[in-house]
């Protein structure tokens, strides 16, 4: 990158801090120390005198401690939540990058405020005058303590993580040195996965840079096809005659014919880099550690950020967990094996009598019996692979519903991850928390209903005015949202969490009961690969019609309020509380909704490469640069030679001579690779060169694994991608108006 370039960071930085100082100068009338003084004592969760002033009037605690602030003025009002966001954005001016000591810091003002939120609604909010609102207050009560319980233990087991790339550096000396090479068997466990989609990981694969090791492609259904691939590119092959138990049954199956020491596991869709086994294989040199497991990353963005039209703004919502969680989750060795991209040692492996069949969700169920004997799992945080993301909404709630259920049939397994021996209290806690993040669900759920309940039927289960709502809930929220997205560096935002959550609540919360009352009653499902989106918009109705009726509810409860503002049972207060709570769920659901509506997508992704090349028709030759290149095609940029403008529909010849880009780490090296392909269309541009798109023919072997480990399987080519947290905020804004679904996607 042209050191030219203005260096963005710093200018957000600079940004937010003459932000916060306006903040300070208009609002507190630069009475700046003062004013500091007194938001910290406002956002001390204790009451600072005796017990019956805690239990006094709010507005006469504050002239209580206070007095030269204006008792219920905005300033007052606001003082809490300006404090927190100005110091907040501060530490992201000063610390962009959070260190444990900061992520202490942060996480324990998060606490003080949450306790603090706490003492406000447990005592001076319940509200029990009559029994439908007492029952919605113990309802919303439980709804937020389910939220509050797991943001307290992510808040305070989030400060610990650990990085071990510089592990990894040490660890890799041996291995590329020859020291230390176990054999490795590579599998690839598949089921009905398209020949095409293997063909691209089993290439990928043979491409890893380790010369003792095999690829063998475990294929649960049979297919004489499959069967010829691994024939056609060199591999091993396995089936077998049944499919019980699925992927872990089939894995299970194959472990007598497989010789190798080592274990690497990768899905039908994944693709590592010619390093993953000389990154991974070097912990192994431990005989403590029995899995290394590193994030599965994906060249294709999820449906939800598809649909909306919002690519490169919005990160994929599983970067969350595979970036910034699982490293945390290293701290206490409770890291989760996820089903791919990993490496396991055989002989723990069979110590734990295989794959764990008790549950769908036999990778976690992997990783907790092997911690229960005491062995290590490490967090390798570097993206060594690439694999495909859900490809539609239906894939994605079908596999989304899978893991939940996966989860939660943990808790009927025996023994289950909260009773199992050998765990510590931490890996204890971060397992239960997997459990209640799919649980989750059902508060959501509440939190989208109770507002329009509320209104239509005039109960009051939140005593409450709206200047207690801005002291007390505003801080917490306010510095959640901000605190949230710094902690995470910008892999998850607050707001796009409830896009995806809301979208997903209805089906989940279902599928949260019918797995407590029936934990094994549904099996396996695979999620499907290699979809013909088509060329039209495709609405998932069985997402949308729930959360149309929710939204027709909360527009019809709205209605009612604007005509019905004077209603005797609840206080106007109450009213404008329930009011914008509603108008903000229906901002969420309206996304959720046009998220839910798929769009035409190619079927192979593009990846921008900068590459020299030249295209041949003939006795035509033009050079020049690729824009962009699939395993389907490419679009170039050249020079118009002087024997004129090719006509469309003509085969060529598309030649990228052997190179090394500038930067290697943005773009990969190329061998001389020759491919024959059909120019599909061509411009000519002003400055007299010309733009072509060419797709590809049937590639014979040789170039295809050429252009395969040019595309997806060179070091260091899946750069991190972290978005601020206003720039995911002004995109869930844009998002509602744009209807990307409905206009953009077909412009």
């Amino acid at each position: 990158m042209s050191s030219s370039k203005p260096n963005w960071h710093l200018l957000e930085r600079g940004l937010f801090g003459a932000a916060a100082i306006a903040v300070l100068l208009v609002l507190f009338q630069a009475d700046v120390p003062s004013r500091l003084y007194q938001g910290l004592i406002h956002l001390w969760p204790f009451p600072l005198g005796s017990f019956q002033s805690w239990q006094a009037d709010i507005f006469q605690q504050w002239q209580r401690w206070h007095p030269d602030v204006p008792t219920g003025s905005l300033q007052a009002l606001l003082l809490p939540s300006s404090i927190g966001v100005v110091s907040l954005i501060c530490f992201k001016i000063f610390q962009p990058k959070p260190t444990t000591f900061s992520r202490a810091l942060v996480s324990v003002v998060g606490i003080l405020l949450l306790m603090r939120y706490w003492g406000w609604r447990l005592g001076y909010t319940l509200n029990f005058d009559d029994p439908l609102s007492g029952v919605l207050c113990l309802l919303l009560l439980l709804a937020e303590g389910v939220g509050s319980i797991a943001a307290l233990a992510g808040n305070l087991l989030s400060i610990f993580r650990v990085e071990r790339l510089g592990e990894a550096d040490i660890c890799a000396y041996p291995v590329i040195s020859g020291i230390y090479q176990p054999s490795v068997d590579v599998i690839i466990p598949t089921y009905n996965e398209p020949a095409e989609i293997l063909r691209r990981t089993v290439v990928g694969c043979q491409a890893i840079d380790y010369p003792n090791k095999q690829v063998y492609l475990l294929d649960d259904q049979r297919r004489p096809e499959i069967r010829a691939l691994a024939k056609e590119l060199g591999c091993g092959y396995r089936d077998r005659p049944n499919n019980d138990h699925a992927k872990a049954g089939n894995i299970n199956h194959a472990l007598p014919s497989l010789q190798g020491e080592l274990l690497a596991v990768f899905d039908a869709d994944y693709v590592p880099s010619v390093n993953f086994l000389q990154r991974t294989v070097g912990f192994f040199q431990s005989l403590k550690v029995a899995l290394v497991q590193t994030p599965q990353n994906f060249f294709n963005d999820d449906p939800i950020t598809t649909n909306l039209g919002l690519q490169g703004i919005v990160n994929n919502e599983q970067n969350y967990f595979f970036r910034y969680l699982q490293p945390s989750r290293d701290a206490f060795n409770a890291v989760i094996c996820c089903g791919s991209c990993f490496v396991i040692r055989r002989t723990a492996l069979d110590e734990i009598g295989g794959i764990p069949t008790d549950s769908i969700a036999e990778d976690m169920f992997t990783s907790i019996r092997l911690q229960a004997l005491g062995y290590e799992i490490k967090y390798l945080n570097e993206p060594l692979s690439a694999g495909m993301s859900a490809e539609d909404t239906s894939s994605y709630t079908n596999q989304r519903l899978r893991w939940g259920r996966g989860t939660l049939q943990l808790l009927f397994c025996n023994p289950n991850p909260l009773t199992t021996p050998g765990l510590n209290w931490g890996q204890r806690i971060y397992h239960g928390m997997s459990v209640l993040y799919w649980v989750n669900a059902v508060p959501r759920l509440i939190f989208l209903l109770l507002p329009s309940l509320c209104i239509l039927f005039e109960l009051v289960p939140l005593k409450t005015s709206f200047e207690e709502v801005l002291y007390f809930f505003l801080p917490l929220h306010l510095y959640n949202l901000l605190s949230y997205s710094w902690l995470s560096q910008g892999w998850r935002s607050l707001l796009w969490s409830d896009v995806y959550e809301v979208m997903l609540c209805i089906p989940m919360t279902r599928m949260v009961f019918q797995t407590l009352r029936n934990p094994f009653g549904q099996g396996f499902k695979v999620t499907p690969k290699g979809l013909d989106n088509g060329q039209r918009i495709r609405p998932n109705w069985g997402l949308i019609m729930p959360l149309v009726f929710v939204l027709g509810l909360m527009g019809f409860t709205l209605g009612e309020y604007a005509l019905n503002a004077t209603w005797k049972t609840m206080g106007p207060e109450t009213l404008w509380i329930n009011g914008v709570w509603s108008i903000y769920n229906i901002a969420i659901i309206g996304a959720a909704i046009l998220a839910a509506i798929d769009v035409p997508q190619r079927r192979c992704p593009r990846f921008n490469q900068s590459l020299d090349c030249s295209l041949k028709i003939g006795d035509w030759v033009a050079k020049g640069q690729t824009v962009n290149l699939s395993e389907a095609g490419a679009h170039l940029y050249l020079k118009l030679p002087k024997n004129g403008f090719p006509q469309s529909g003509q085969d060529c010849q598309l030649l990228i001579p052997a190179q090394i880009p500038k930067d290697i780490t943005l773009q990969p090296c190329w061998p001389a690779i020759q491919m024959s392909a059909d120019l599909r269309w061509g411009r000519k541009m002003p400055d007299q060169t010309i733009q072509v798109g060419v797709q590809f023919q049937q590639l014979p072997l040789s170039p295809y694994r050429a252009l395969i480990e040019g595309l997806f399987c060179q070091p260091g080519q899946w750069p991190d991608v972290t978005v601020p947290e206003y720039r995911t905020a002004w995109a869930l804004l844009t998002s509602l108006w744009r209807l990307h679904p409905l206009i953009g996607s077909r412009g």
